[in-house]
């Protein structure tokens, strides 16, 4: 149901688009929450419903930070017990030089290469393709689907942090990692909202329960150990989730109460441990 509800608010904003430039949406979600099968059988509906049209999707993990640069910031990180930055992953892992440059490109027409990243390299830390196995797109693009996990997330304002960090999670989870820490997520987290702005409308995946995250997560290592025969173990997923869970304590609450956009522009979905939606709304 996700896919029909999102493939009909989008055919709605493209009936109605007019500018000469691509439609920009963005797909937020948890790990595991099928946001990667949305944004795949979206843009497969756009192919067959719109064959004229040049449909692009974009991936925020594809603009991870090379293994050998992601190895020096997991050091850094390590150092200084920061926890959080060990792995690929958290605000502060992505070359965002590189996205920026990508997508006012592919908004310009510019023919573009979009880089691709391999989770499954380095016995699961990951590594970017080479550049000759990115993908080229050649021609000017009407749609760009952008789906990320923190897509739309927004800093918190430093003044207010300390409140957000002590007062905002009741279980705990948050705490486990020094506000000094997440105070510098915070701030690396704002140099993101450039890319959101380049968005035109979102969709939300919204999940009843945060602990459906862990279990969605090895559903998913599973399917990627299944078709490359390599990937993390049961407590390596464990491990990497638990680095994700205070940022979806800090910010993916807000984000699913206020909209990624504009007031009108954010298709919300909630849905349950299947994926099943439970309820949809227009914020």
């Amino acid at each position: 149901m996700t896919l029909r509800l999102a493939a009909e608010f989008v055919d709605q904003q493209l009936a109605a688009w007019t500018q000469p430039r691509p439609l920009v949406v963005g797909i937020s979600g948890p790990q595991g929450s099928g946001k990667s099968y949305l944004a795949d059988h979206l843009l497969q509906h756009l192919a067959e419903k719109y064959p004229k049209l040049n449909c692009v999707g974009i991936l925020i993990d594809d603009f991870y930070l090379t293994h050998s640069e992601q190895q020096k910031v997991s050091v850094e990180a390590q150092d200084s017990g920061n926890f959080v930055l060990v792995g690929r992953g958290l605000p502060g892992t992505h070359d965002l030089p590189l996205a920026s440059r990508t997508m006012h490109d592919l908004i310009a027409g510019k023919p573009t290469k979009v880089p691709r990243y391999d989770k499954s390299a380095f016995c699961g830390e990951g590594d970017r393709f080479p550049e000759e196995d990115w993908q080229v797109v050649a021609s000017p693009v009407n749609v760009i689907v952008f789906e990320g996990w923190f897509n739309g997330y927004r800093a918190i304002n430093p003044a207010i942090f300390p409140a957000a960090y002590f007062l905002n999670d009741p279980s705990g989870v948050v705490q486990r990692s020094s506000m000094h820490h997440l105070e510098s997520i915070n701030a690396k987290l704002a140099d993101y909202e450039e890319l959101w702005n380049l968005f035109d409308y979102s969709i939300i995946l919204h999940t009843q329960e945060l602990d459906y995250v862990y279990r969605w997560r090895l559903q998913q290592e599973a399917a990627l150990i299944a078709k490359h025969g390599l990937g993390m173990s049961e407590s390596a997923v464990l491990d990497f989730v638990r680095r994700y869970m205070p940022m979806y304590h800090l910010y993916y609450w807000r984000m699913c109460q206020t909209g990624v956009l504009k007031k009108g522009t954010n298709l919300y979905l909630l849905i349950d441990f299947n994926r099943s939606v439970v309820s949809k709304n227009i914020i």
